[in-house]
């Protein structure tokens, strides 16, 4: 069906209707505000709802801390030196904590949360801005923040405490910059603008690899050189106007670089540059997956919208002539070819180069979304091109009841019953949530995408906010080990040392306060059994394994966590029995 509406067809519409093109008008005039809104209907009320999780929230939690106590240059992880993040990303949450009324970093998680929804919404703010630039339709950006805000993924990390949606609001900043820079304008100035824009973006690009890592500086580079190449401008990219943008992005990211020398010596730039970022890309001693694994994890990423599949003409990319002529045509430049040409390659470029490195999670691809988001936008709007997008939203709305009704049996699926009944607490109002997701999109399922879209966003919140609000909770027995810290800190306080013995650097730290032993080897295990009261917290497997173990440790709380069960027991040097009264109470 076509997208075009006339006033008169509008007029006609039922007054229901008529609030939906309302809404979307309101949208489409203030987006910057409508988006604000519609990320806080889904974030309001959830910044203290749950504790951290496992494995990634309580690390970067005890990092924060660790700033707080005067560690802001180098960040410290458990009390030594952590080269696996830079710290920008932590210096914009110490300015998110100095907003008024909110709880101090270090006694609760809601500044961690409130990054997570700021960073969000800079990302939607980043995709408005390369709307513009790109020249799109009237709404495109607006549509892709909808299709983004209503997006299972995006959705869900709004509420995860990660620097990836800042992240990626840098590298979409960036790009928007260079389609700025290398856009076709003539005028006076016209040089000294690029150049203006060229050290814009590349400033913008330093600030990304502050943030998370090269990937920052990798991906908006790797766009622009495909895209001027596509283009036959290839050489653009190596003139002088490029050189002021790269001392900007020398200066801004060696600075740092040069001042954790001198903080931390030549073995911490060590860390970063070879273990940190030349191992995890071509040889990684952590998360390796082959090179397939994003084609495999993409898509459900990008539900519900990777069902839009069902309503795009493929046909055409198996028939030769379709090639054929875009490769005749790629040096044809066009505001609306150029915006296409630089999105897709913005998508597929990033892709293909997390698909080359060796270390591989799922979230790296969060920089993807919104190029694709405006492609979709783009193509929800095309009025002249007829699609049978009812048949997504069809899709989409069963997609949802289904959700709904897996979400309602969601209790059984867990490792460890979390209530006496075996129910799930939150698992209906979330399944009420999605079912009212499902249910809008079969109702609207013949309208335009101005008009069911705006109406997700809205439903979106129905499922979103049960879900931070009382399922997650719920959930902290599983995710988090708070748990565990609370009963090593309840014995540490006793004179006790926290022990953990093989497990992942610093998970528990943050909810202890402090430093906790770590230990790899038995060996060194059964000295400090021997030589002083120690509470350990040890994976139930390497408890097994243990065959030194002496016969007196007492174990006092079993948890299953992130995929496994840890216990935490008690040892005192005496072999007396330890006491066991005044603990937190298990989860």
């Amino acid at each position: 069906m076509s997208t075009g509406m006339t006033t008169g067809g509008i007029a006609g519409r039922t007054a229901g209707r008529t609030a939906l093109d309302r809404l979307w008008d309101l949208i489409r005039r203030r987006p910057w505000l409508a988006l604000a809104v519609l990320t806080a209907l889904q974030t309001a009320g959830t910044l203290s709802s749950r504790a951290l999780w496992f494995s990634d929230e309580v690390r970067y939690a005890d990092a924060y801390a660790g700033l707080l106590r005067g560690h802001w240059l180098v960040l410290s992880l458990n009390g030594v030196a952590y080269p696996d993040k830079p710290p920008l990303y932590f210096w914009f949450l110490r300015l998110l904590d100095a907003l008024p009324g909110l709880p101090p970093g270090s006694d609760g998680p809601a500044v961690f949360f409130l990054g997570a929804a700021v960073s969000g919404l800079l990302v939607l703010y980043a995709t408005l801005l390369w709307a513009r630039v790109l020249r799109l339709p009237d709404g495109a950006g607006a549509l892709a923040g909808l299709l983004l805000l209503t997006t299972l993924f995006f959705a869900g990390l709004l509420h995860y405490s990660r620097m990836d949606l800042l992240f990626a609001a840098l590298i979409i900043a960036a790009q928007a910059a260079f389609c700025a820079a290398f856009a076709p304008f003539d005028g006076l100035n016209a040089k000294a603008r690029r150049t203006w824009l060229c050290t814009l973006a590349l400033g913008l690009a330093g600030l990304a690899t502050l943030t998370k890592g090269p990937l920052g500086l990798l991906f908006p580079l790797l766009t622009t050189w495909l895209f001027l190449a596509w283009r036959g401008r290839a050489r653009e990219f190596f003139r002088a106007g490029m050189l002021p943008g790269l001392a900007a992005l020398i200066v801004l990211v060696f600075s740092w670089v040069v001042a954790a020398y001198f903080v931390q010596g030549p073995e911490f730039l060590h860390k970063i540059f070879y273990e940190q970022i030349f191992q995890r890309a071509t040889k990684t001693f952590h998360h390796a997956e082959p090179w397939y694994f994003y084609l495999v994890a993409f898509p459900p990423c990008w539900l519900p919208w990777t069902l839009a599949l069902a309503a795009l003409p493929l046909r055409r990319l198996f028939a030769g002539a379709f090639w054929r002529g875009l490769w005749a045509g790629r040096k044809s430049s066009s505001p609306e070819a150029d915006a296409k040409a630089w999105l897709w390659f913005s998508c597929i470029s990033g892709l293909t180069l997390l698909s080359l490195l060796s270390g591989k999670v799922v979230v790296y691809i969060l920089p993807q979304l919104p190029p694709l988001a405006l492609l979709l936008a783009l193509a929800l709007l095309d009025g002249a091109a007829p699609r049978p997008w009812r048949r997504l939203w069809t899709a989409a709305g069963l997609l949802f009841l289904a959700l709904a009704g897996l979400t309602t049996q969601a209790g059984r699926f867990l490792p460890v019953p979390l209530s006496e009944t075996g129910d799930l607490p939150g698992t209906w109002a979330v399944a009420g949530g999605f079912a009212a997701c499902g249910l809008g999109l079969l109702v609207l399922r013949g309208q335009d995408a101005r008009r069911v879209l705006p109406a997700l966003a809205l439903l979106t919140a129905l499922w979103v906010q049960p879900a931070a609000q009382v399922l997650s909770p719920r959930l902290d027995a599983i995710m988090s080990p708070k748990p565990q810290a609370d009963v090593l800190k309840a014995y540490a306080a006793k004179g006790y040392l926290p022990v953990a013995h093989d497990i992942y650097q610093g998970i528990y730290s943050y909810y202890i306060g402090g430093v906790v032993r770590e230990t790899a080897g038995f060996n060194i295990l059964d000295q400090l059994v021997a030589g002083q009261d120690v509470v350990l917290a040890i994976k139930k497997k390497h408890w097994a394994a243990w065959s030194t173990r002496p016969r007196h440790l007492e174990i006092v709380l079993e948890q299953w966590l992130a995929g496994q069960p840890y216990y935490v027991v008690v040892s005192r040097k005496d072999a007396s029995p330890p006491p066991l009264h005044n603990l937190p109470a298990a989860p």
